[in-house]
């Protein structure tokens, strides 16, 4: 409905690739501040792919490269209030560029999220000793030490200066610049425990009670569940990447077009331009579209339209990159710049697929982007409740400690409980790998609301033109005759139909 809506006012296309993303509630901030600019009609922010695709209408056509303007404006803005953003241009840059851009920082965050993992989980371990020798009764004096509220309190400082800073840095300062997220939750939550604890260990006679190892565990926690988010997007990821590697990196582009006597050279086929002529030898695979100049072959194209017969090429014919040229040369000449490929075209329609929300989606992104706010007031109202009306209501909640530390207490429980990240992660995530999955199967699917749809599919009609076969030949029967020199074997073959 964005799209028809955009397309309706002839708008243009920008694709921003976002980071700094950590909830739903990171992506309903970047949609705001997207639509917020007066070019922008509409704008869809995936999660997931850490990518924003933004439908825009210029306030003068005649205006020169006004696209690139205001996705560089768009990007600044971005960038300026914590999400570090920059426009892709796809005009110069190769999908394959893109996509192996991702992959590395992909693994890199996933590098630095299993650092920070085992960090956190191994001053977890240590912080469970001391419990751990009260349950079985180990009386030894280093276990005594290990239990001290002092070791605690170390522990928990170091938890924040190591593992934990990265995320609480980000927690506090999208909470100042107005568009806070779950790691503000998490941050708030991690630093009231550290702080009423720090109260009651130093002012003893207060009464309340010290819980240091609470934001040790939830650190560690909420990075383990970033870390399983960082694999769950690497995954995706290379489902995507599978599809780019049938593409060969390299060409043979021959140094003069005379094909009978001309030499050749290997060059990277990004750097393919329109005109070029380059030599396809039997077993390799095209790199660029083009037309076939001189020669003869057969071309096997499955991975493209699915068919499994090849398809004979001579002077004149249509080639796509990624098919395989099996038993003929070729002299092809490009018709398409490197990098702009059908293959690519493939990705850039499975890519902008997964930016069209379902509507379950859309519903769990405009829940994330509120859960924050409501969050926090719930936890304002759990202390106003048990500081001032708790005693009175459960005084068996009351009876080994004061009704102020139990109000502190449970209003930072509320916080470090509630996490908006699965919320505004599990949609898009599914999308992503169902999208990903299906392109790399040769089912494309035009976005989320279709992949919702197409759940409730009970029956697929094919017409008289669909192709449906396993893409072999086999063996169907064996038919052997008599005749006077003895016995002929003749074979039958078919294709087996699903």
């Amino acid at each position: 409905a964005v799209a028809e809506e955009a397309a309706g006012l002839e708008a243009d296309t920008i694709i921003l690739d976002v980071g700094g993303m950590s909830c739903g509630g990171c992506a309903a901030s970047v949609k705001r501040i997207l639509e917020n600019e007066s070019q922008v009609v509409s704008a869809t922010v995936n999660l997931a792919t850490e990518m924003a695709v933004v439908w825009a209408v210029p306030e003068d056509r005649a205006v020169q490269d006004w696209k690139l303007q205001l996705g560089e404006k768009l990007a600044s803005q971005l960038t300026t209030c914590g999400y570090k953003s920059s426009q892709r241009d796809s005009s110069k840059v190769s999908s394959q560029n893109v996509f192996e851009r991702k992959m590395g920082e992909k693994l890199q965050n996933l590098k630095q999220s299993g650092r920070e993992l085992a960090v956190s989980w191994a001053l977890c371990a240590v912080c469970l000793l001391g419990h751990i020798s009260h349950l079985f009764g180990v009386n030894a004096p280093l276990m005594h030490m290990f239990h001290s509220t002092g070791f605690h309190l170390s522990l928990s400082i170091f938890t924040f200066i190591g593992p934990g800073r990265r995320l609480i840095v980000d927690g506090l300062k999208s909470l100042f610049k107005g568009s806070p997220n779950m790691n503000t939750l998490v941050g708030l939550g991690a630093l009231s425990s550290f702080a009423v604890s720090s109260v009651a260990a130093f002012i003893p006679k207060l009464g309340w009670k010290t819980f240091f190892e609470e934001p040790i565990m939830l650190i560690a926690f909420v990075l383990l569940g970033k870390n399983l988010e960082q694999r769950a997007k690497l995954k995706a990821a290379s489902d995507m990447t599978g599809l780019l590697n049938i593409l060969p990196s390299k060409a043979r582009l021959m140094v003069d077009n005379d094909a009978e006597q001309s030499s050749f050279t290997e060059v990277p086929c990004g750097t393919l331009a329109v005109g070029d002529y380059i030599l396809v030898l039997p077993g390799d695979r095209i790199p660029a579209d083009g037309l076939v100049k001189a020669g003869r072959s057969t071309v096997d194209e499955s991975s493209l339209t699915g068919e499994p017969m090849p398809v004979t090429k001579i002077a004149g014919a249509e080639v796509s990159a990624g098919s395989i040229n099996l038993n003929g040369k070729l002299t092809v000449e490009v018709r398409r710049p490197g990098g702009e490929t059908v293959m690519s075209d493939i990705l850039h329609l499975v890519e902008e697929a997964q930016t069209r929300e379902a509507p379950v989606q859309r519903l769990a992104d405009k829940v994330a982007g509120n859960f924050t706010y409501g969050v926090m007031a719930l936890s304002s109202a759990t202390f106003m409740f048990w500081s001032i009306f708790g005693s009175q209501f459960v005084p068996a909640a009351i009876q080994q400690g004061s009704a102020m530390s139990l109000a502190l207490q449970l209003s930072c429980s509320v916080l470090v409980i509630a996490c908006p990240c699965a919320l505004g992660l599990a949609t898009p995530t599914a999308v992503l790998v169902g999208t990903s999955l299906g392109a790399t199967r040769g089912l494309l699917l035009r976005g989320g609301d279709v992949l919702e749809k197409f759940a409730e599919v009970d029956a697929i009609v094919f017409d008289k033109t669909g192709t449906l076969t396993i893409g072999k030949p086999v063996v169907t029967k064996v038919i052997a005759s008599h005749s006077e020199g003895g016995v002929n074997t003749k074979l039958s073959g078919s294709y087996s139909v699903y």
